[in-house]
């Protein structure tokens, strides 16, 4: 039992992963598209420690209003240079989930990329890697039965 813990651990990993990867993509094809408004865009802590300099991490806030007339608010991260996010206030296009607009998005985060496939390619690997029934015992057995086998009686 205690073996199991992990593997099923690790199988919920996975899958939460593989949800993760798909999410954004299908928000492009099943999400409702509206216009909100970038109201923020905010620099956060210092340059990102990579090997290509002058790179930050920027904030972004948005958001848009509901056919009912709620306000919903999100966020996103982009990466942009020491003076410029390559994101601006203002109008912005936004897919949100209609039966929940909590889960919501920029629509340029939404487009299919590497990084999706890379995240759903690696949860399915850990789904499949941890679900492979192996028991050592039955090895044992195995080679017992061979030897049985081999020895004359």
């Amino acid at each position: 039992m205690k073996k199991a813990i992990p593997k099923v651990f690790l199988i919920f990993i996975g899958i939460m992963l593989s949800l993760y990867a798909m999410m954004m993509p299908l928000l492009s094809v099943i999400g409702e598209r509206t216009e909100g408004m970038i109201t923020v865009v905010r620099r956060e802590g210092g340059e990102r420690n990579e090997a290509v300099h002058n790179r930050y991490s920027y904030s972004v806030g948005y958001e848009f209003l509901l056919d009912d007339g709620t306000v919903i608010s999100g966020n996103t991260k982009v990466i942009g240079n020491a003076y410029n996010a390559g994101i601006s206030k203002g109008q912005a296009l936004i897919r949100y989930l209609k039966v929940f607009p909590y889960l919501n998005a920029l629509e340029s985060d939404t487009a299919l990329s590497a990084k999706h496939i890379i995240l759903l390619a690696v949860g399915i690997f850990i789904i499949v890697v941890n679900s492979r029934i192996r028991s050592g015992g039955s090895r044992k057995l195995r080679k017992n039965e061979k030897q049985i086998k081999k020895s004359p009686d």
